[in-house]
C-alpha cells in the first residue's frame, strides 16, 4: 500500500459523505499506529466519556478505507505514517432495529507512524499517549479495540486479517 499525504489542520465535520451499507450501517476506519522500534502503540482519549481508544472515523465517499483511516489518524493523533496493511473488520456489537444490522462497520489498518505533530486538528477535544503494547491492550475498554489490537505486528502472535461481520 502506498503512504497517504496528510495536510489538513481541521477535522472534517458532518455526515453527509459519510458511507453506509445498503443496511444502514455506518462504515468506519482506523489505524493501530505503532512505533516498531520502541514496540508502543499510540492511543486517544475518546471525547465523549473518558478512556484509550484506537483512532477512527466515517470513512467518506471521496476516499479510500486507506486514506479515511490515515486522516482520521491524523485528525485525533496527530499521527503521520505509513498504512502497512489491513488488520481485519469488526461490526458493532448495537443493532439498528429498524434493519436488524449493526450501526457501524469498523475497517481497521495498521500505521508505521514516522512522525507525531505538535499541533494536530483535534488535539483541543483528545489527549493522546505512547503505550507499550501489553499496557495498550490493558487500557483500551472496548472488547473489540483490544481484539483489534491482538492482530497488529507488534502481537505476540499476530493471526492478521480477521473478519467479524454479520454482512449488512
Amino acid at each position: 500500500m502506498r503512504g497517504v499525504a496528510i495536510i489538513l489542520m481541521e477535522a472534517r465535520t458532518g455526515r453527509e459523505k459519510q458511507r453506509y451499507t445498503a443496511g444502514k450501517t455506518r462504515q468506519v476506519a482506523g489505524c493501530v499506529p505503532v512505533n516498531t522500534e520502541t514496540r508502543q502503540v499510540l492511543l486517544v482519549t475518546q471525547r465523549k466519556k473518558s478512556g484509550w481508544v484506537l483512532p477512527k472515523g466515517g470513512w467518506e465517499n471521496d476516499e479510500s478505507q486507506q486514506e479515511a483511516a490515515a486522516r482520521e489518524t491524523y485528525e485525533e493523533a496527530g499521527a503521520k505514517g505509513k498504512v502497512t496493511h489491513f488488520l481485519g473488520q469488526w461490526d458493532s456489537l448495537t443493532i439498528n432495529n429498524a434493519t436488524g444490522c449493526p450501526k457501524k462497520m469498523f475497517l481497521f489498518f495498521e500505521m508505521e507512524v514516522d512522525s507525531v505533530e505538535d499541533k494536530w486538528p483535534e488535539m483541543q477535544e483528545r489527549n493522546r499517549a505512547w503505550f507499550a503494547y501489553e499496557e495498550a491492550v490493558k487500557m483500551i475498554g472496548e472488547p473489540f479495540m483490544r481484539e483489534v489490537l491482538k492482530q497488529c505486528s507488534l502481537a505476540p502472535t499476530s493471526n492478521q486479517n480477521t473478519t467479524a461481520s454479520i454482512g449488512c
